[in-house]
């Protein structure tokens, strides 16, 4: 499936001024979609009016959801509660960068917020909507360690996670396509495929603004 589409990645960092400075240059260097992470304002406020939302309008940009949001599944609050769903380092638990994609209950709540956020922002995403899903920056391969885990390698790990969230896509809208960072360089284990609404991308697809 070949997406003719140029992207650039919006931070939720980003003032509303300064949104409107990089959808008008963005428009002038021929991108024609911009991507909002599932926790930017575009998604939460719905305050249409705003000039940076007219403009896009106004330039028809098709607009996508994700980037790095992988924090977005398990929120650091629940270390003080859950530290057995966060990733194990050396022994211990670590609430930075990823996650324990062996423990049952990770996985039941990367279901339950991929859920939330993807229909939160799905009527906003353009058709074909496609979302983006990618672990932390430069810390790709910083996956849980833990004696469960271990049997996992980090691609896989990576692949469990985005597997999920996928499921829960697919309920939404079974059209919609996720697209993830395929880290593996080596087969995966027995069992574990991307889903039929993944595309795999072997480096970061889109330009960044701060």
């Amino acid at each position: 499936m070949k997406l003719e589409r140029k992207r650039l990645y919006i931070s939720k960092k980003t003032g509303l001024k300064e949104r409107i400075k990089i959808i008008n240059s963005a428009a002038a260097e021929k991108y024609n979609t911009v991507i909002f992470s599932l926790d930017d304002d575009f998604f939460k406020n719905r305050n249409r009016n705003q000039k940076y939302i007219k403009l896009l309008k106004h330039y028809s940009f098709n607009i996508e959801a994700g980037g790095r949001d992988f924090p977005l599944f398990i929120p650091k609050w629940l270390y003080l509660f859950r530290r057995d769903i966060f990733r194990m380092e050396e022994g211990k638990r670590k609430m930075n960068h990823h996650f324990c994609t062996t423990n049952p209950q990770t996985i039941s709540y990367i279901k339950e917020r991929a859920a939330f956020l993807f229909s939160r922002s799905i009527n906003e995403v353009t058709p074909t909507r496609i979302f983006h899903l990618l672990p932390d920056e430069g810390h790709e391969n910083t996956w849980c360690s833990c004696p469960a885990c271990r049997a996992f390698s980090p691609a896989e790990q990576n692949l469990i996670t985005v597997n999920t969230a996928a499921d829960a896509l697919a309920n939404l809208d079974p059209e919609a396509k996720i697209l993830y960072l395929d880290l593996g360089t080596e087969a995966e284990a027995p069992g574990i495929t991307p889903r039929k609404n993944m595309l795999a991308e072997k480096s970061t697809i889109f330009c960044v603004t701060s």
